[in-house]
């Protein structure tokens, strides 16, 4: 895959819903805003889940560094499902 189709595939899942796991075993759920060359991850309205603990945290940078896992919502499905 080219990179500019690696782009463009990326550019698709501006402003959708996802959700993000990082190494410390936080989850972050907001909207996807950026992405740079170091995989450095803005989300906006962003809420920050720690075991059942729940905060809004809104627009939030998380380091590539630290990403283990990255979701977004799939508009087709009924229940607004992660793939």
């Amino acid at each position: 895959m080219a990179e500019s189709d690696k782009i463009k595939k990326l550019e698709s899942y501006l402003n959708f819903k996802s959700r993000v796991k990082i190494t410390d075993g936080r989850t972050f759920i907001g909207t996807f805003v950026c992405i740079d060359k170091q995989k450095n991850i803005i989300l906006a309205h962003t809420e920050e889940f720690r075991g059942a603990e729940k905060r809004m945290v809104g627009l939030v940078m998380i380091p590539g560094k630290h990403l283990v896992k990255i979701e977004t919502e799939d508009l087709e499905l009924p229940s607004s499902m992660y793939t």
